[in-house]
């Protein structure tokens, strides 16, 4: 369980995150009506956008460990970047507007964002209200930074029409800004959250959401452009590619989930034929996900760990009596035809590796380190080692008795930075 001071700082972080965010949204709002007077806040253009932000919203696209990602960012970044012309104007006279006010930005997607949450909240879908605080910081971060560079661009570094062009020096700066804030707060969200290194989780977030990042400044760059012309129908144009985004990265969550459901009934057969001990697939593929965070590893390799370690049993199957199960832990025949048997399915070659793999010592006596072992094997084997000497509990069977025990085998048989890394994360869910 997260200690108490984790849980202390995770809703002081939310709580100073949606603070920080509201008040960012509102003064904004406040300057530009000051700014431009109140009969500028509602057109046609601002309320397209604001629909636009709220059914982009709805359309998240799920991402690793129940984490999703806001199509909405799209379209309030191409409101930022909208030069709009006053009425009467000609495209002469309209050279040297700027970009749309960071109030008005943010007045559109406060307001888009609302009408999203009221949706959520009709059909009972999770707010998330520290992820919409994300993405407004995110949004108005980038409308600032579009403000501040797109006049000083040279005419030949713009793009588009003339008399509303797209600055690609904005256009990086929005990039570089969205993705470092982006990744930086959803990176802090998900430490409060779990308690991980914090360096190694900006680093698997760039991983995770950079290209959607990108996806969504590029999308705003061509709905930008494209609303002058289309006007009423840049929605319906821009939602069909949106909708299909979001349908074929909802396949791909199916397709993960469906995986991890097999594996994990396929793990359950040595337990249910009595050749190991009940939920022992489930506990080392838990403290496995751990060592391996704590090593900083990220997905895609997180998953084949899991799923190595939910399946390193799988060859006591071969075994015609579940008694001579204690005599054949961890042999090379039950490590072969586990992995036969995972290779024999022709996915998850690198998870057949490991559970091949995963009998093998560190070193051997005489020889150096076997560097050609692969981590998720060395994680496998200790997190099974320990679960072996800690369940079922009993006298001499605690956590510390059974770190203690891997300790001793730290020369041979264990590697030293996975049995530190185990340490590390038992100490911190309070174990030892």
């Amino acid at each position: 369980m997260p200690k108490p001071s984790l849980s202390r700082f995770s809703s002081f972080l939310l709580g100073g995150l949606g603070f920080v965010a509201t008040g960012a949204g509102v003064a904004a709002v406040l300057a530009w009506t000051l700014q431009t007077g109140a009969h500028h806040t509602i057109t046609g253009t601002f309320i397209a956008f604001a629909v636009f932000v709220a059914v982009s919203d709805l359309l998240e696209v799920p991402l690793e460990r129940n984490a999703v990602f806001s199509l909405a960012l799209a379209p309030g970044l191409a409101f930022a970047l909208l030069r709009r012309c006053p009425d009467g104007a000609t495209a002469a006279t309209c050279r040297g507007i700027l970009p749309t006010h960071i109030g008005e930005v943010a007045a559109v997607f406060i307001i888009g964002m609302g009408a999203a949450l009221a949706v959520r909240a009709a059909t009972r879908r999770p707010l998330r209200l520290p992820v919409v605080a994300v993405r407004l910081l995110v949004v108005l971060g980038a409308a600032a930074t579009y403000r501040a560079l797109a006049p000083v661009a040279p005419d030949r570094f713009n793009f588009g029409p003339s008399h509303a062009p797209v600055s690609i020096l904005g256009l990086v700066g929005i990039l570089i800004t969205v993705t470092m804030l982006d990744v930086v707060l959803h990176a802090a969200l998900t430490v409060a959250g779990e308690d991980r290194p914090y360096g190694r989780l900006v680093l698997d977030q760039l991983r995770a959401t950079g290209p959607l990042l990108l996806s969504s400044v590029s999308v705003a760059a061509l709905l930008a452009l494209s609303y002058p012309a289309l006007r009423a129908w840049t929605l319906p144009v821009f939602m069909a590619p949106l909708a299909a985004t979001q349908f074929s990265f909802k396949q791909v969550a199916t397709i993960r989930r469906n995986y991890l459901q097999t594996v994990g009934a396929l793990a359950k057969v040595p337990e249910m034929a009595g050749y190991t001990e009940a939920g022992h697939s489930r506990r080392v593929a838990d403290l496995s996900v751990a060592i391996a965070k704590e090593l900083g590893i990220g997905d895609p390799e997180l998953h084949e760990i899991e799923y190595a370690a939910l399946l390193h049993d799988i060859g006591r199957i071969s075994l015609p009596d579940p008694e001579e199960a204690s005599k054949s832990t961890s042999t090379l025949q039950l490590a072969l035809v586990g992995a036969g048997i995972i290779e024999e399915t022709g996915h998850l070659p690198t998870v057949a590796r490991m559970v091949r793999d995963q009998h093998e010592p560190y070193r051997r006596r005489g020889e150096e380190v076997n560097r050609a072992l692969p981590l998720g094997a060395k994680i496998v084997k200790v997190a099974s080692a320990f679960d072996d000497n800690a369940e079922p509990p009993g006298p001499g069977r605690t956590p510390r008795e059974a770190v203690e025990r891997l300790y001793l085998g730290m020369a041979y048989d264990y590697d030293p930075q996975v049995i530190q890394a185990l340490a590390r994360v038992l100490e911190r869910q309070g174990d030892i």
